[in-house]
């Protein structure tokens, strides 16, 4: 029997065998049939890393486990490795599992720890929903104490935020982790000579520190698990450990019976704090905004480094050195988190004060025994008391921890009438909101989508410039905000902050509530991150205008910096959207065949124009119209048409002509007056008068060099514009240009992109054959146009919101 793919990878790493490794293996697969496959439909895998002990030894006393409990024929789906490196840290027995691990899914355990019941597959049902990166769990411990961390926002349990919901407070990546997240985020490096993992090696404890505060900043989506099974933390049913949400470790390999927990063992300062002093050598922490900086610090400071002080009351409790060790990481600390301080209760405040001023470690410790003193008060209230509002007060966290509970309450009693929640969808007109970091009112594609769309849709558009018309209201973002990547972050491959960095970006996740719209149509990749954190109720159309991970190709320093960021985010983000269009066939496969994606295809047809063709003039008259860029080679249908009038054939060229590169410009109208009255070069005209203007000429040119994989296989809108002219066409050899000319009979193609072969392609020209290619145009300008084109957004954003429904 082949077994399905793993979906949950479970680690569970042992270096005791008192401990009771079978209770934890048997409540991951608990539940699951015979091939491990839970009632939820996702087949769960565990491997139980032995460190430093014998897997025999271990597997004995797993499988005794299973068999007493009736579950022997699940031992299949456990596996045993064996690690030996004479290190006191749970890093290295985790990595050693996670690297082994190939599930969409990995979650880790410690040996005294347990799932509650249902849990990996409730899990793994809300994180396939919700497209999580990281689910966190809830915590329990075995005598039924819930632990309240994160304490997030109000009624908050969904897209949580580092700043915002105190992740910073939660440091132990217990939950589920997308395994693919791990790896673009370089936590995780499988199948090398040596795999690396994501928690720090070496480390006594603090060894997920870095892992989770990666996760919980990169960008990538984190979402709680509220109101699921949890996760339940062994304490020896003593009820002597309590683990709060101020308390690392969950996930090391802990103690329920006579041995205490390794996170718990005494150690010296500088081990306790090593994993937080390491932040501050990170080159990703120090590129992280200044509020997710101070966020981190405050947490790092209130829980363990005045946590330790606290923790050394007397004199004989410090080492020599340790003193002035802690103050250095102090002020360090301080200098890494603006205003940390602030949010300090006067109690911890005081304490800090100690830390940085005083003499000896018997101030020090006097310190300390006055913290342990304190009273409810001064471990409750900001010095400032303006300070007591700050999102990291201890009274803010009590009061939104309040606020919280009474929503629940509210939202339980809702439920218990039968109460729905208002929302915002309408079966009959669903709502689109139409995304785009362009000035929409001026973008000729996206304004197609609104036109086609806004007939059956409640169309709101968000982008730059005024509103377009026939939409139900526009949000505009500011010009001033647009999106720059930070060079630094790029550098770090800290790709997902990079992201979330750009000042237009920002603004919108500010402006528009997440879930007010049925569906979001995204206009190119870098909206496209952004629609799906707006969370639309039925999914995300992506219309991709490129190729962007060889956008610029032509420059080797794009592409070896943003090209990988721009591969990450189709990657990561593509297949997450209901549906992907792009402008032509070429680029559908290429999409499809690098990022396992079907797109469809919606090329850039102009809007049908009534126009009859026009008597083919004489001289045959050729015109280009588009933007002015070097890259374009215009130069080359310039010299093409002068050298064919110089070999005899009849004929103009005029250039219509948008000022991007006013030297080339120059350099092109220099050719036109050198050329005597051959070539022409016009001022553009609005594109509302783009076609009429075409009509009366004869055969549209365009001839575009293969500089790059989007210019080689490019259908541009231009191509479009021409036909709606009643145009013939002369093209290059582009596949695509190429197939729709000879598919049609629209024209000719030159067999080369020099001037020469553009020469050769227009004597070809003569009224008879042009007239021809002429009525040809006129016949496939119905086929052609956005009203056979632009109707597959409209029935794709029919079929995405009928998921809402």
């Amino acid at each position: 029997m082949r077994l399905p793919d793993v979906d949950v990878d479970v680690v569970v790493a042992v270096h005791d065998l008192a401990r009771p490794v079978g209770e934890t293996v048997l409540s991951a697969l608990r539940g699951a049939d015979l091939a491990g496959v839970l009632p939820s439909g996702h087949r769960v895998r565990v491997t139980v890393v032995c460190h430093g002990l014998d897997a025999a030894d271990v597997r004995r006393r797993v499988e005794g486990t299973l068999e007493s409990a009736g579950e022997e024929d699940l031992a299949v789906h456990v596996r045993y490795l064996e690690l030996r490196d004479g290190l006191r840290s749970p890093a290295g027995p985790f990595n050693t599992g996670l690297a082994a691990a190939d599930g969409r899914w990995v979650s880790i355990i410690g040996s005294d720890d347990r799932f509650g019941h249902g849990a990996l597959g409730q899990w793994a049902a809300l994180a396939d929903e919700l497209g999580t990166s990281w689910l966190i769990a809830p915590l329990q411990t075995d005598t039924g104490e819930v632990v309240p961390t994160p304490r997030t926002r109000p009624g908050r349990t969904r897209d949580l935020d580092l700043v915002l919901d105190r992740l910073a407070y939660r440091t132990a990546p217990l939950g589920l982790l997308r395994r693919s997240t791990l790896v673009d985020l370089g936590l995780l490096v499988p199948g090398a000579e040596h795999p690396t993992g994501p928690l720090t090696p070496g480390l006594a404890t603090g060894e997920d520190v870095e892992l989770s505060l990666r996760l919980a900043s990169s960008g990538e989506r984190v979402d709680l698990a509220a109101g699921l099974p949890p996760y339940v933390i062994g304490t020896g049913g003593t009820g002597g450990t309590s683990m709060t949400g101020d308390t690392d470790g969950t996930a090391g390999e802990g103690g329920r019976t006579a041995p205490a927990r390794v996170t718990h063992t005494r150690r010296p300062l500088a081990d306790e704090l090593a994993a937080h002093a390491r932040l501050l050598d990170l080159r990703w922490v120090a590129a992280l905004p200044a509020a997710a900086r101070r966020a981190i610090v405050v947490k790092t400071l209130r829980i363990h480094v005045l946590g330790a002080v606290r923790r050394r009351p007397s004199p004989l409790d410090w080492a020599p050195g340790e003193a002035a060790w802690v103050r250095s990481l102090t002020r360090y600390l301080l200098a890494l988190g603006p205003d940390a301080e602030q949010a300090l209760h006067r109690a911890d405040r005081e304490l800090l004060d100690a830390v940085l001023t005083a003499p000896d470690t018997d101030a020090l410790a006097a310190a300390s025994r006055r913290r342990a003193g304190a009273s409810r008060w001064d471990i409750l209230l900001t010095p400032d008391p303006r300070h007591n509002l700050d999102p990291e007060s201890t009274v803010r966290q009590h009061l939104d921890h309040a606020v919280g509970r009474g929503l629940a309450r509210v939202r339980g009693a809702l439920a218990d009438r039968g109460g729905q929640l208002h929302t915002l969808h309408d079966e009959e007109r669903p709502r689109v909101l139409v995304l785009s970091f362009s000035p929409i009112a001026s973008d000729a594609r996206v304004l197609k989508q609104v036109r086609h769309l806004s007939g059956g849709f409640d169309v709101v558009t968000c982008g730059y410039g005024p509103a377009p018309e026939g939409v139900t209201a526009h949000v505009q973002v500011p010009d001033e905000l647009r999106n720059e990547l930070d060079g630094r972050l790029i550098t770090a491959r800290a790709y997902p902050a990079a992201y979330l960095a750009q000042a237009g970006v920002r603004w919108v996740l500010r402006n528009l509530p997440a879930g007010a719209a049925d569906v979001v149509v995204a206009n190119d990749l870098d909206a496209v991150p952004l629609a799906l954190r707006l969370r639309p109720r039925a999914g995300v159309h992506a219309d991709l205008h490129e190729y962007f991970p060889r956008l610029h190709e032509e420059h080797e320093a794009w592409m070896r910096r943003i090209s990988p960021y721009q591969e990450w985010l189709c990657r990561r983000f593509l297949p997450r959207c209901a549906a992907v269009t792009t402008v032509s066939h070429r680029i559908a496969e290429e999409y499809a065949e690098q990022f396992g994606v079907e797109v469809g295809v919606v090329t850039n047809a102009a809007p049908w124009a009534d126009l009859a063709p026009g008597p083919v003039g004489s001289p045959l008259r050729l015109v280009h119209s588009g933007a002015c860029l070097r890259n374009r080679d215009l130069h080359v249908m310039v010299e093409a048409v002068v050298r064919a009038a110089g070999d005899g054939a009849d004929v103009t060229l005029d250039l219509y002509l948008t000022p991007n590169d006013p030297g080339y410009l120059q350099q092109l109208r220099a050719a036109a007056v050198a050329s005597e009255g051959v070539v022409t070069v016009h001022d553009p005209v609005p594109y509302a008068e783009l076609v009429a203007t075409l009509n009366g000429y004869d055969i549209g040119v365009h001839v575009l060099p293969p500089s790059s994989f989007n210019n080689a296989n490019a259908l541009p809108n231009k191509i479009f514009d021409y036909v709606q002219a009643r145009l013939g066409l002369l093209v290059g050899p582009s596949p695509e240009m190429a197939m729709l000319v000879h598919r049609h009979d629209l024209g000719v193609v030159a067999t080369a992109f020099d001037a020469r072969a553009v020469a050769d392609a227009v004597g070809r020209l003569d009224a008879p054959s042009v007239t021809g290619f002429k009525a040809a145009a006129h016949a496939a300008a119905h086929e052609l146009s956005d009203a056979e084109q632009s109707r597959r957004w409209v029935e794709s954003v029919r079929r995405v919101s009928g998921r809402a429904v």
